[in-house]
């Protein structure tokens, strides 16, 4: 991402953001072995103790009885976190079906539903089967609050204390009367300038959210370092506000975006270059993770968003094989370029949430992603 770039807008519009959030399946341990790659599942002692090898049973059974036993305010959020950001634009019928096919390897979802204004109003329609499915497989449930209106929003919201208790408010009342667990604030665009209000409005939120009980976590832009006038990342400071927020959840995507140059979606290289800045001013306890599930096409007028499923499907169409998740194709004189994710991609950033011990991860979003990733959660 980077500032002025191009949003894709179509069924897939917000496939360039986020990543897995909340609870407890565990730190993935990929083992490379001569029978291939195995995924190792460690719990917190006190969810698993003394049993070995436990099997994919044991340990979901284990980590959902812990998180409906007990879910203490505010430090209470488990080690291992799987968690989907759930999009179900004009499928709203359908959304519940489609929860219930990632129930046994998610922990949690972030529903992308609502939308914030200048004047803290929110807008947005909840879908109460899925919420009612979640809380009934005790997935813990994020509403993620954006502000696809416009990025002119934050100047009136961040500076008028007026628009922030307003928003304050609305959210408390969200999350309230939804029977979520907290918020997650998907706020991207904001200028360098309201670093410091953006900052300041963060604790005011995480304030009043604790006193209550509920959680705030922070969808945020990723770096490589500290860059406060950078048009795009300058507005959020690490270090300030891993000192309030729950989880920070690192968007570890668009290293090449819709309005720059192709190339790949978030090399494992640079991953690993955000991360490592990431950790140095974060509690590892508090990074997620957001892992990518699609791809983009660059040619012809403008470049396109693609699920996994659509880029290998365009594969087919021009008789190309193999398991690269990059390829290029001619279309009317124009040359095609397209980088996705797939199953190798995600395995090398679970790796690397493993190295890093990392609280967990984040897929950006459900039903977009290569399918085959599951079997190393399960």
């Amino acid at each position: 991402m980077a500032s002025g770039m191009e949003r894709v807008i179509d069924e897939t519009r917000r496939l360039r953001q986020r990543a897995l959030m909340v609870i407890a399946l565990s730190i993935a341990i990929v083992l490379i072995s001569v029978g291939g790659i195995h995924l190792i599942t460690k719990l917190d002692k006190t969810i698993l103790s003394g049993a070995e090898a436990p099997t994919q049973q044991s340990i979901v059974s284990a980590v959902r009885h812990a998180h409906s036993v007990a879910r203490p305010a505010v430090n209470g959020l488990p080690p291992g976190m799987v968690l989907g950001y759930f999009y179900d634009p004009g499928n709203a019928g359908n959304a519940a079906a489609m929860l219930q096919h990632y129930l046994p390897v998610l922990t949690g979802i972030i529903p992308f539903w609502y939308t914030i204004y200048a004047n803290g109003s929110i807008s947005g329609q909840t879908n109460p089967a899925v919420l009612q499915l979640a809380e009934s497989h005790n997935l813990w449930t994020f509403a993620l609050v954006e502000n696809m209106a416009g990025q002119s929003v934050f100047g009136p919201l961040l500076n008028s204390e007026v628009a922030r208790q307003r928003a304050i408010d609305n959210m408390l009342t969200l999350v309230e009367d939804n029977g979520y667990d907290g918020i997650n604030l998907d706020w991207e665009g904001i200028a360098p300038s309201e670093r410091s209000a953006f900052t300041s409005f963060v604790q005011q939120l995480c304030a009043v959210f604790h006193r209550h009980g509920y959680y705030v976590t922070l969808s945020l832009p990723a770096e490589t370092s500290n860059q406060p006038y950078n048009g795009w990342t300058g507005a959020y400071n690490y270090a300030a506000l891993a000192k309030s927020a729950d989880l920070l959840m690192i968007m570890a995507y668009d290293e090449h975006y819709a309005g720059g140059s192709p190339g790949p979606i978030a090399a494992p290289s640079w991953v690993q270059s955000v991360l490592n800045y990431a950790i140095s001013v974060i509690p590892p306890s508090k990074i997620i993770l957001g892992i990518p599930g699609y791809g983009y096409d660059w040619g012809g007028s403008q470049t396109v968003a693609l699920s996994y499923g659509q880029a290998e499907s365009l594969k087919s169409q021009y008789g190309l094989s193999g398991s690269s998740n990059h390829f290029e194709y001619v279309q009317d004189g124009q040359v095609h370029t397209v980088w996705f994710e797939n199953t190798t991609s995600f395995l090398s950033k679970i790796n690397l949430v493993t190295g890093y011990e990392l609280r967990g991860i984040a897929l950006w979003r459900l039903g977009i992603e290569d399918p085959k990733i599951w079997n190393f959660l399960q």
